[in-house]
């Protein structure tokens, strides 16, 4: 968290730089977070960018997959509500909790293949084989994808939010980029001939009764969808278990608690104390504007640093503990703010805290067996692995703490 205490001393708007030598504005505490996350004078539209247009940022920019494309992720404005309103039915609270049978079915299901080949003292990667096949698996049932394109479409994804310097051949992130759309193209071919009781086809039938969706929009509709639906729920996953398996008495108070509510106050938590995104989304400011004091440029990029808005000591009392009975967990903009409130955030809840639920009370007294090694990405924070014992280690784990050291954790 050094880089978040690090920008929170420069200011509430602090200039930054972006891989590549790209310059922009970074909101580091919450009201500010917010304010540029609704801001009326900045943007989600790349085309109020200048360095884009201009051609300063180039094609194979690490960030390019999350500046370009995407439909409805960079529009505002009536076209915005319109991709918006299509999906939204979806997503809607009914529709999610009708969902729960099913999250359920597939944790216990994991959890089962988790025990049927984890060997004895042996380390498991929680990450791999718990963590990443829920939301994958939840995600891909909502849309109708097939399961024989789940792991390409996987391996896709992961090029676009772990990107590497110098990358070739596949490993292109326009090369990555393009398979992904083929992909999504030959799922909504299907669709088309093979209808079913998905969100594609809906967004296909809607399209085409009423010419809303162009193909195109299809796409980078079912694209947002699909990373949006399982890349954040993995980190949540990952990130929130790390910090109760680091904190062993809020481990404690969570797995004794009577109360229903509980573990829903610890995904709250956990996406307050670690969000599965470090940084949102670029904004462009569409004419001179000022935020928090700072004159804001036309043209200039916008982004809100979520980790130190879900720390902001002007919000949250100790902001670096992790407490599960904190009453201001759920001030926190993980999930962005205003109209481009992330649609799926609700699902993500439900996965995260049906899965922590269902792990914890099948094991206990899990352990971390080394510490993890963190995600080396720009937009998403997280872990590369999470490997623990499933029964406890031989003696305390590297990185566990004592229930003397768990009081004192500010970090």
């Amino acid at each position: 968290m050094e880089e978040a205490e690090q920008l929170r001393a420069l200011g509430q708007l602090v200039a930054v730089e972006l891989p590549g030598g790209v310059p922009a504005w970074a909101a580091t505490d919450l009201a500010t977070a917010q304010r540029a996350l609704g801001h009326e004078d900045l943007t989600k539209d790349p085309a109020f960018w200048p360095a884009l247009a201009a051609g300063r940022i180039a094609d194979d920019w690490e960030l390019i997959a999350l500046v370009r494309g995407a439909g409805m992720l960079h529009m505002d404005g009536a076209d915005h509500r319109r991709l918006r309103q299509l999906v939204s039915s979806g997503f809607a609270r009914a529709p999610i909790e009708a969902l729960r049978p099913r999250i359920e079915q597939t944790a216990e299901e994991l959890l089962d293949r988790l025990a049927a080949t984890s060997s004895a003292g042996s380390p498991v990667d929680l990450r791999e084989h718990f963590a990443f096949p829920l939301p994958v698996t939840v995600i891909c049932h909502v849309l109708g994808v097939p399961d024989s394109a789940v792991g390409e479409l996987r391996s896709r994804f992961d090029r676009l939010v772990t990107p590497q310097k110098g990358a070739t051949g596949d490993d292109d992130i326009r090369v990555a980029v393009a398979a992904i759309y083929s992909s999504l193209s030959a799922l909504i071919d299907w669709k088309r001939t093979d209808p079913g009781d998905d969100l594609t086809t809906a967004l296909i039938q809607a399209g085409d009764d009423g010419d809303r969706l162009s193909e195109q929009e299809l796409v980078e509709t079912l694209f947002l969808v699909l990373i949006a639906g399982h890349e954040t729920t993995i980190n949540s996953i990952t990130n929130t278990l790390h910090a109760l398996l680091r904190h062993p008495v809020m481990l404690a108070a969570a797995l004794g608690a009577e109360d229903g509510g509980t573990w829903a106050n610890v995904v709250e938590e956990g996406l307050r104390y670690s969000p599965p995104v470090r940084h949102a989304i670029l904004r462009y400011a569409v004419r001179d504007t000022e935020i928090a004091g700072v004159r804001v440029a036309k043209g200039d990029a916008v982004l809100a640093s979520l980790v130190p808005a879900g720390r902001d000591p002007g919000r949250h009392e100790h902001p670096h503990a992790f407490d599960i009975a904190r009453t201001t967990s759920r001030e926190h903009v993980t999930f962005g703010f205003g109209a481009h409130y992330c649609l799926g955030a609700r699902l993500a809840k439900l996965e995260t805290e049906i899965a922590l639920r269902a792990l914890l009370r099948r094991y206990p007294d899990l352990t971390l067996a080394s510490e993890p090694a963190r995600l080396t990405s720009i937009p998403l924070q997280g872990y590369q692995s999470l490997p623990v014992h499933l029964h406890g280690g031989d003696g305390t784990p590297t990185g566990a703490l004592s229930m003397d050291q768990d009081a004192a954790m500010t970090a």
